[in-house]
């Protein structure tokens, strides 16, 4: 929208061309009340959009979606491609359901930007509809109670511009933001106004060469072990500079869930994924950690379902992380987490990790370099699944042969979010997985997998999801049904987390009183009503090329029920023993 020749623009129109301006294509979710005077300047975003389609930006338009799905919109755009997208609900309630989505952009340090509006200060104690004030449901208030720092109520035209100049920052930092919308001063004309792009933060070079001789000082005659975290995933080239930091120092890696991005297939050293869903020998290196070593940690990653509440157990921990205000930081770090010395460097990550390379490249420190991981990372066999039950360990290793290059995918709050990475052991170069286990917001996959397609239409997206998974965004899937994405349903009539959890949780409890199961549904019929393609995988997988051809022959959406053994125990689960 280019308002600088206008002569006089509404707040509205500098909201819109900002927006625009911090490069935002896309805003998803449902007009009405307070909304509906910002979204007539957006033009609607359909699926069959062929300039859209083609990736090119032609401002930012606007996708009708359920706001629980919008919600997680913002967080497949970006992590399909870096790009900053929007959510937005009408005034009232429904912010809470776009706020699933707002958590785990928080919780996974996910710039994105969230719309609401609040009801006009003039109607408090008139009982409005929707009311947001004190005397109803409190929005403000509880939007910072989770974001203290990160709501804006854009309530004054002569302040407008300088909230959301502190809005940008807030991106800048990877902190999603919530703007808040206010009519009377929305609807103001003021000057038009362009600001100009800041320019972004650069490496001190003098605090990267601290960094980097302190760990190659503490590093002498000393194992050193990597752990990738998430961060690695958003470096285009962290697995090639990973494998050589690796190679140079002698030292095994292990990664988080989405860690596993920044990690190369074929690196020698490469123990395998940690803490929930993790392999055998990434949890052997990792419990053998003590005082004597040296723990590298790239891109901070410190949650439960990594390290299992666990502290860092070497004698040192050095943690290079992009993120002044990442989450899990107290005091402006990690050094709570740490058992031995501690020591940090906070800086644009790309060019403080080829820092860090270059230095222990240029003079390698003497370090206990380790063996080279064994080909297989587990040593635990599950057994097979139930008859007439797919086998999810061969489905998963059947389609890691099978991935097109640049797919994008992700495992929804169900099993696979568990499994698929103790069956698989190592990350495909074909493709990335993402996983938002940090709020574990059940049903988040289709929003992120539409974020995702509209974000990188040249890529393949795919979902697995559960039967439980599937209840929250099921009338949503009307909307994605020409984007051509492919989701597995992994259909077991139960919350299969929970099956296999309340196991070791609650083991003496009556199967009544564990309240995981579900009452079945005809998933394809439901898809089909909403455009989409359905298929059911046979147990024996013999029609797996058959469904994947026909999906990739059309433009539609795939829904793929598969018979899953919910009994059937493959990844471990950790934090069942915490509860």
């Amino acid at each position: 929208m280019d308002v600088h020749l206008a002569e006089t623009v509404t707040g509205y129109q500098t909201l819109v061309a900002t927006l625009e301006s911090w490069g935002i294509e896309l805003c998803a979710g449902v007009t009405g009340g307070g909304t509906i005077r910002f979204l007539e300047y957006l033009p609607p975003r359909r699926p069959d959009d062929e300039a859209a389609a083609a990736g090119e930006p032609d401002g930012m338009k606007f996708l009708t979606l359920g706001e629980y799905a919008a919600g997680f919109v913002p967080l497949g755009s970006y992590l399909a491609t870096g790009r900053i997208a929007a959510g937005i609900a009408t005034t009232g309630a429904a912010t809470k359901l776009l706020g699933c989505g707002l958590s785990d952009a928080k919780l996974h340090d996910i710039p994105a930007v969230y719309i609401v509006a609040a009801s006009p200060a003039e109607t408090e104690g008139l009982s409005p509809l929707q009311d947001t004030s004190p005397l109803g449901s409190n929005m403000l208030a509880q939007l910072r109670a989770e974001l203290p720092d990160g709501v804006f109520v854009l309530d004054h035209a002569a302040t407008l511009r300088q909230r959301l100049r502190q809005a940008e920052d807030r991106l800048r930092r990877c902190q999603p933001v919530v703007l808040v919308l206010d009519h009377g001063a929305l609807q103001a004309e003021m000057a038009p106004h362009r600001a100009a792009p800041e320019a972004a933060p650069a490496l001190d070079p003098a605090e990267a060469d601290a960094f980097a001789e302190a760990f190659c000082r503490r590093s002498q005659g000393r194992r050193v072990v990597i752990l990738a975290g998430e961060e690695l995933a958003r470096l285009p080239d962290a697995p090639r500079l990973t494998t050589r930091l690796c190679e140079a120092l002698g030292a095994p890696i292990v990664w988080s869930i989405n860690g596993a991005n920044g990690v190369e297939r074929a690196n020698p050293l490469g123990h395998g994924y940690i803490g929930f869903g993790g392999n055998d020998a990434a949890a052997r290196l990792w419990r053998g950690i003590g005082p004597e070593d040296v723990l590298l940690v790239l891109g901070a990653c410190p949650d439960e379902y990594t390290v299992n509440l666990a502290p860092y157990a070497a004698g040192d921990t050095f943690v290079l992380t992009g993120l002044p205000e990442g989450y899990g930081q107290v005091e402006g770090g990690f050094g709570h987490r740490a058992a031995g010395g501690y020591r940090q460097l906070v800086a644009p990550l790309d060019p403080a990790l080829r820092s860090l390379l270059a230095r222990i490249e240029r003079q390698p420190p003497e370090t206990r370099r380790a063996d080279p991981a064994p080909d297989d990372l587990n040593t635990r066999r599950p057994g097979p699944p139930r008859p007439g039950h797919a086998d999810m360990a061969a489905l998963f290793r059947a389609l890691d042969t099978r991935w097109r290059p640049g797919t994008i995918g992700f495992d929804d709050v169900c099993l696979a979010y568990k499994d698929r990475q103790f069956v698989l052991q190592r990350p495909n170069p074909q493709a990335r997985f993402f996983s938002l286990y940090r709020g574990s917001a059940m049903g988040n996959v289709l929003g992120l997998a539409i974020g995702a397609r509209l974000a990188a239409p040249e890529s393949d997206v795919v979902g697995f999801t559960g039967d439980g998974c599937f209840r929250l965004f099921a009338g949503c899937l009307a909307e994605a049904r020409d984007l051509g994405i492919l989701l597995f349903l992994l259909d077991n009539a139960s919350y299969g987390i929970i099956e296999q959890g309340v196991q070791t949780i609650i083991p003496d409890a009556p199967a009544a009183r564990r309240h995981n199961r579900l009452d079945g549904m005809d998933y394809a019929a439901m898809a089909e009503a909403c455009g989409w393609r359905s298929a059911a995988l046979r147990p024996d997988l013999a029609n797996l090329d058959d469904i994947l051809a026909a999906h990739r022959a059309g433009r539609l959406s795939t829904l793929v029920t598969v018979p899953v053994d919910s009994a059937h125990i493959l990844g471990i689960n950790p934090r069942a023993s915490n509860l």
